[in-house]
């Protein structure tokens, strides 16, 4: 049974222990790319499901971090910690990927190294955020994706792990259409981009952690009992704050939709 407590500090000040220490910049921007994130799914109900949130790509000479949208903004929202919204800087430390992610009630930091997608350069064009976009196709993370790049701005990082082509990627699909990451805004702010990471984070080989995560996250079970998982020792420690379960400092989504996996 979940015990109750009274919450009598700031509200969602215990939010904070997500984020951990911020450290040193590790790099400073010349770009900022804002997209829509959407996930095609289903509700425990089976029926039709949208996921939904904002993410935010900053992008320097030679690294770039995508983080949830209202994080960047330093706003505490709860939609992206039910979501257990990732932050993935690449190219960092150089030739890797580092990631932090979220399996309540633990978080976990993952290090490997960088892949190079193989693109096909299409002739297909579109205009996105009124820039001028050449279409590729590559497979990564056991998924094949549809991307759409710009020149105009010569980078080769994209939204959360993708990138590789010659101009910043602002579309990408998975060829299913499960996934899909949409451009909306581009700005030429200079900004510090920190490597901030949880104190009580586990290390884990990314491969190792993927399996982990979708073997959990995509159990049956899941949708209908998230916490199934969950040792009983822990659940006794669960508590309900403002109307919300939370577990070591982490909110869970006690109405999760069918995971859907970026990459497996």
């Amino acid at each position: 049974m979940l015990r109750k407590i009274t919450f009598c500090l700031m509200s969602w000040s215990f939010s904070v222990m997500l984020y951990g220490q911020v450290k040193d910049s590790i790099a400073s921007t010349f770009l900022v790319a804002h997209y829509d994130y959407t996930c095609r799914t289903s509700d425990n109900k089976g029926e039709n499901h949208i996921v939904n949130y904002g993410l935010t790509l900053q992008v320097a000479q030679d690294m770039a971090c995508t983080m949830g949208q209202k994080r960047h903004e330093g706003e505490i929202d709860r939609s992206e910690q039910l979501l257990y919204v990732p932050t993935t800087w690449q190219n960092y430390p150089e030739g890797n990927i580092t990631s932090v992610e979220t399996i309540p009630p633990y978080h976990y930091l993952t290090t490997e190294k960088m892949v190079e997608i193989k693109w096909t350069l299409l002739t297909e064009r579109d205009t996105i955020c009124g820039l001028p976009c050449q279409k590729a196709t590559g497979t990564y993370g056991g998924r094949e994706w549809m991307a759409w790049f710009t020149e105009k701005l010569p980078t080769r990082f994209g939204p959360w792990r993708l990138g590789g082509l010659p101009g910043l990627i602002v579309r990408a699909m998975s060829a299913d259409s499960i996934h899909r990451f949409e451009c909306s805004k581009v700005e030429n702010v200079k900004e510090a981009i920190t490597y901030t990471v949880p104190e009580s984070s586990i290390k884990s080989a990314r491969a190792k952690f993927v399996k982990l995560r979708n073997r959990i996250f995509g159990n049956p079970n899941y949708v209908s009992n998230p916490s199934y998982y969950i040792k009983p020792t822990e659940i006794e420690s669960m508590a309900v704050i403002e109307g919300l379960v939370v577990l070591g400092g982490t909110p869970i989504e006690m109405k999760p939709a069918k995971f859907q996996p970026l990459d497996f």
